[in-house]
């Protein structure tokens, strides 16, 4: 009796062993399947500010008024859950070195080439090109890895309105003919409709601080002069211009939403 009752027990230790034995392998298997849980960005509806920094080339007309600019600007974006874009923007551009100042001035130059000022003595003036722009654009973005659907390659195209004048800087306006509604008569401004294009790579992330898109953008205005006067022809200007502005563009996006992430189980 007391061999069948120490089989018995062994059996029962040997049964026991066994359950834990699948136990821990089952708890094993399940620590690696939990291992392989992927975090997957999802896309969905987003809005977000950006502020862009730019640099440019001007070509047709624009080349023979100013040479390369840069712009500050910034945009306001809705994403929908299908990756399409809707934005609004606006965008600076300065600091490029008019063309052609010695026919802008030759009313107020005198022999030697220099502007006099109220003194009698030759005035610090310098000029440089400004301009704005203003648009509505669409696009769409294409992811490029099914882990970051809010990622990829994004392509815009919009119209919008867009203006250019020359700055022209006369210290305390010692100037009289460069201050006042006369400095109007130089300036130049022109302005019309305008299309824009942007191809480039946006990346939005979980993160705000590695939030950001960088690509080539162009700008096609077709303007023309919208002062009634100007002083280099004696008359109104009524030239008409094709501007076209064609660069680099990065901008920091400042996301305005909560963003949401689904898991993704892959077994090997």
């Amino acid at each position: 009796m007391k061999d069948n009752r120490n089989i018995s027990r062994m059996n029962i230790f040997r049964r026991l062993l066994f359950g834990c034995l699948l136990l821990t392998g089952a708890f094993t298997a399940s620590a690696q399947l939990q291992m392989r849980v992927t975090k997957t960005d999802s896309a969905g509806l987003m809005v977000y500010l950006a502020a862009n920094y730019g640099y440019a080339i001007p070509l047709a007309d624009l080349r023979n008024e100013t040479t390369n600019i840069m712009s500050v600007g910034a945009d306001l974006c809705l994403k929908t859950k299908s990756n399409w874009s809707f934005e609004t923007g606006f965008n600076y551009h300065f600091s490029g070195k008019v063309k052609g100042t010695d026919s802008l001035f030759r009313l107020i130059t005198n022999s030697i080439g220099s502007i006099m000022d109220g003194d009698g003595q030759p005035a610090d003036i310098d000029v440089d090109q400004r301009m704005w722009d203003m648009r509505l654009a669409a696009g769409k973005i294409f992811p490029i890895s099914p882990y970051r659907r809010n990622a990829g390659i994004q392509v815009k195209i919009g119209g919008g309105y867009s203006q250019r004048y020359i700055y022209i800087k006369n210290p305390d306006n010692r100037v009289a003919a460069l201050s006042g509604e006369y400095k109007k008569g130089y300036d130049r401004l022109t302005g019309g409709f305008s299309l824009y294009q942007f191809l480039g790579y946006v990346h939005l992330s979980k993160s705000q601080y590695t939030c950001f898109y960088i690509g080539m953008e162009a700008t096609e205005c077709f303007s023309k002069r919208l002062r009634e006067w100007d002083f280099s022809l004696m008359g109104k200007d009524e030239r008409s211009f094709t501007d076209v502005l064609v660069g680099l563009k990065a901008g920091w996006i400042i996301p305005l939403y909560k963003k949401e992430y689904q898991d993704a189980y892959y077994f090997r």
